[in-house]
């Protein structure tokens, strides 16, 4: 503890001495080894300076040889405090009981949450932690051992491979481990691969059956790529049918027409905030932190709302957070060029919600361009390389 919370804790007086003898004063409580600080002296017949409480009621003697008085100005400290209390036993009493209830509330749990589950219910696993006695609202202590809770739910969950315990604060964190189970191939019958789109042929990997194009041969939708049919063509019987398997890239056109003003305007934040919290109480909301007016003139809000729950019941009080993001207003005027290499790029990223995610584009086109009313419309040619393999079954007879 440093010196000036030894003396607050020990508590100390600031007083004021008058007398024709202050500096003889002085001088006698350094002999008597009573410590005083921050002497001030006013006029020739009047001092100020601070004493500690226990020496302050050894200054008689001294006062009497020295023909002074002395006067408390301010009390000071931690017993001067206790004693304020002492008379104010409720505003005590409340503060004990606040404390109190403070310390109770952080030693419960409040929150569980599972995390990890993919194939099991929460539901389910809320019931088979209920089976243990566990809930929101019980006392820390009242929780078994990490691994004990680890080895009965597992014994309760025999989906879960692995089980992770972890309690922090008033949260409990569990963490599920799903067993995997190998994926089971699905039987399926005779079967043709077939082009899902117009394309041309860029690679063909068959598998099973026998491949009835070329690379560089044009394909349109639903023509045969792969026959599930091996065997003597000409001789039925001498025919095996199989499930044709096997990939076939082609090169696939699609036609993108996007418009761009030239004119662009976007939102710019500057990192300036304001935070504001409130309470929740059902309906209503009260400001407790946070200035009321915005001194921004362009301003975004983002809230975010967090209620108390009991067990699986969600409580109308919480609380609110806001806050609120200032932005200016940017503009500028693009090229002609920069609006076409923007167009490009929209259409390419509109087409890539539309392909799947291993197609590649091989390469893009300006088929057409015009500037009108302060737009620029491009019409753009891409060759996208994706797989076009389809199935259909094959139907007895063929």
């Amino acid at each position: 503890m440093n010196v000036r919370g030894l003396k607050w804790t020990r508590g100390y007086v600031v007083c004021s001495l008058k007398g024709k003898h202050i500096e003889l004063f002085i001088n006698m409580t350094i002999k008597k080894q009573l410590k005083i600080w921050n002497i001030k002296i006013v006029n020739d017949s009047q001092a100020v300076f601070s004493i500690s409480l226990e020496n302050f009621f050894k200054l008689k003697p001294i006062l009497q040889k020295t023909y002074t008085r002395i006067h408390i100005l301010r009390k000071v400290g931690l017993p001067f405090q206790l004693a304020k209390l002492n008379k104010r036993k409720g505003i005590a009493t409340g503060f004990l009981l606040f404390f109190l209830l403070i310390y109770l509330l952080s030693s419960m749990v409040w929150t569980i949450e599972i995390e990890g589950n993919q194939t099991m219910t929460d539901e389910e696993i809320f019931q088979a932690i209920e089976k243990l006695g566990i809930h929101r609202g019980m006392f820390k202590f009242q929780l078994p051992e990490d691994t004990v809770i680890q080895e009965q739910l597992g014994s309760n969950l025999e989906q879960a491979s692995w089980i992770g315990v972890k309690l922090k604060g008033t949260h409990l964190l569990i963490t599920i481990m799903e067993k995997v189970k190998p994926d089971e191939k699905p039987l399926v019958g005779p079967r043709h691969i077939i082009s899902s789109k117009n394309a041309v042929i860029y690679r063909i990997l068959a598998e099973k059956g026998i491949p009835q194009v070329k690379v560089n041969d044009r394909v349109k939708k639903g023509d045969l790529l792969i026959s599930g049919i091996v065997g003597n063509v000409e001789n039925q019987e001498a025919q095996e049918l199989v499930a044709a398997e096997g990939e076939v890239l082609g090169v696939v056109w699609y036609e993108s027409t996007v418009t761009i003003p030239l004119k662009q305007e976007w939102k710019e934040y500057t990192g300036n905030r304001v935070e504001r919290k409130y309470l929740m109480l059902g309906n209503r909301v009260l400001r407790v932190k946070g200035a009321k007016d915005i001194p921004f003139s362009q301003s975004q809000k983002q809230y975010d709302l967090k209620q108390i729950s009991w067990k699986n019941y969600v409580l109308p009080i919480g609380f609110l957070d806001e806050t609120i993001l200032e932005y200016h207003n940017q503009q500028r005027v693009l090229s002609v060029s920069e609006a076409i290499k923007l167009a490009k790029n929209q259409a390419r990223q509109d087409l890539r919600t539309k392909i799947d995610e291993d197609s590649n584009f091989k390469s893009e086109k300006v088929l057409h361009q015009s500037t009108e009313n302060g737009k620029v419309t491009v019409k753009i040619l891409f060759e996208v390389l994706e797989n076009i393999a389809t199935t259909q079954p094959i139907v007895q007879g063929e």
